[in-house]
């Protein structure tokens, strides 16, 4: 009974807390402020007050649509290119192409090089792209010969490489249905817009027949397959150049939107599409952005191409524990020590594939091969000893050491910061190699390579012309890299300014 009787005294006594505890007081009432990163977060108490809610929701969409920009950096690459190729062609030969055509395009040289991002002079281009949702399945034939390069999805990951080897190959397409019995390897990809690129290796005319020699057609056409077409691009004065180079403004996304409507999703980016949802981009849905949505997206662009250089640009150890090449020589590995699979067994490479894809287009095993003597490497240099940006009012010298690890050759190209394309200048060149004549040898075997205006005297074979108010930057490919690359044994310096 004395138990049961303390039980209801405290359940009184509860009930009485209950209704008569006073409106919460001033102190409890007071509003405080974090300064946090993302500016001044306020809270009444621990709730947060109202505004600074609305404000925070803004900075959801801003900063996700900034990693948006990073994310898609490889994918834009092949966004941009796909139409290029179609415009500058057509632009330059007067031809009537469509998206559902099959061509080579040929590219040679300085001009014939210029639409595509951190491209080399030395060596030509033999490039096509299809769309497989327009084509259906696409039959390449290779025949026997030198002839080597890749085949990439629209996210740059090689899923074929061409290696010497005759015979046909079936590009196929999500979901698409294709003969059993095909006489030849069946290449699945997993997007529908493909890159097929190669190089026909050797000299003289056996390489210039070799390069025209390969056939491409769509599978419904292999009864009666019409003649490939290849079509050199040479563009004429005047003409309106299409580049591969990644858009500023609202192109931008709806070229992610475009891409986004026509390949299926990736398992990996079902997060980013929920980001694209709350931005205007879903897949079934027109894209409308709202005035909010476009001042986002915008805001977002700015920001993510300045995170995408300064990730391209300079590499850390921290991000890119293999990247920087020696310890103070001012160059990086412009490849950031991609894996050009992406897809590793524990993770995705995200750094690695937005600095690359930044910066350059198209990736192959090749690439970063770790053989001694096979493959290329690639050395970028982006500021000067000092840590300043190349400036192409400036005079710099760059040393290259006796004896580079370079069982092929070497070569020094310079591209301008904002595009990421060969400089224009009116020297019309932008490299200089151990292949080219005229280049002069120092004593001790090195070679200097000077950028600046104008020519040092005595040193014109050495020297590369850049343009007043153009910042650039510069790639040493080795082609066969020896030991001493991977060992980072060979001495690299940084390039250096001059008066």
């Amino acid at each position: 009974m004395r138990k049961r009787s303390q039980i209801a005294i405290a359940s009184v006594g509860l009930m009485a807390g209950l209704a008569f505890t006073p409106i919460a007081s001033a102190k409890e009432n007071k509003r405080t402020v974090q300064e946090t990163y993302a500016g001044e977060i306020e809270f009444q108490g621990q709730s947060i007050a109202k505004k600074t809610a609305k404000f925070l929701h803004r900075r959801v969409l801003q900063q996700r649509a900034t990693q948006l920009v990073t994310w898609a950096m490889p994918m834009m690459n092949f966004e941009t290119l796909y139409p290029a190729l179609l415009s500058n062609l057509k632009t330059s030969n007067g031809l009537d192409l469509s998206d559902d055509d099959i061509f080579f395009g040929l590219y040679d040289g300085y001009d014939g090089v210029y639409p595509f991002m951190t491209a080399n002079v030395t060596t030509p281009y033999t490039l096509a792209m299809s769309d497989l949702s327009k084509t259906g399945p696409v039959v390449v034939d290779l025949p026997p010969g030198a002839i080597y390069g890749v085949i990439d999805n629209a996210w740059m990951q090689p899923i074929h490489e061409i290696e010497g080897k005759p015979g046909k190959l079936l590009l196929v397409g999500p979901g698409q249905n294709y003969p059993k019995n095909f006489d030849g390897k069946i290449i699945q990809s997993d997007t529908f817009r493909v890159l097929y690129f190669y190089r026909a290796l050797g000299t003289g005319d056996e390489a210039k027949k070799l390069r025209t020699a390969v056939k491409a057609y769509k599978l419904s056409e292999a009864a009666n397959p019409p003649k490939t077409q290849f079509i050199r691009y040479t563009p004429k004065p005047g003409d309106k150049i299409a580049l591969n180079t990644q858009p500023r403004d609202m192109r931008f996304w709806e070229l992610v939107n475009a891409y986004v409507q026509r390949e299926p999703m990736a398992d990996r980016d079902r997060f980013f599409y929920a980001w694209l949802k709350d931005l205007g981009i879903q897949k079934g849905k027109p894209f409308k952005p709202t005035a909010y949505q476009k001042e986002i997206l915008q805001q977002a662009l700015d920001v993510g191409m300045a995170m995408s250089q300064a990730i391209s640009f300079n590499k850390t150890r921290n991000m890119f524990p293999t990247s920087l090449y020696g310890k103070d020589s001012g160059f990086e590995d412009a490849m950031a020590g991609m894996d050009p699979k992406i897809d590793l067994p524990t993770y995705s490479m995200f750094n690695e594939r937005a600095s690359y894809g930044f910066e350059a287009t198209t990736t192959s095993a090749g690439m970063v091969s770790r053989t001694p003597g096979k493959g290329s490497a690639y050395l970028g240099g982006y500021y000067d000893a000092d840590g300043n940006a190349l400036m192409g009012g400036n005079n710099y010298v760059l040393n290259v050491g006796p004896k580079p690890p370079a069982a092929n050759f070497w070569s020094i190209t310079v591209y301008d910061i904002k595009n990421r394309l060969i400089i224009r200048n009116d020297q019309r060149r932008s490299g200089r190699s151990s292949r080219t004549e005229g280049v002069k040898t120092n004593a001790d075997g090195s070679v200097d390579i000077y950028f600046g205006p104008k020519a040092p005297k005595g040193k014109e074979g050495n020297w590369i012309q850049t343009n007043e108010g153009q910042s650039f930057f510069v790639y040493l490919r080795l082609y066969g890299p020896e030991q001493a690359y991977f060992d980072q044994t060979f001495p690299m310096t940084p390039i250096k300014k001059i008066n």
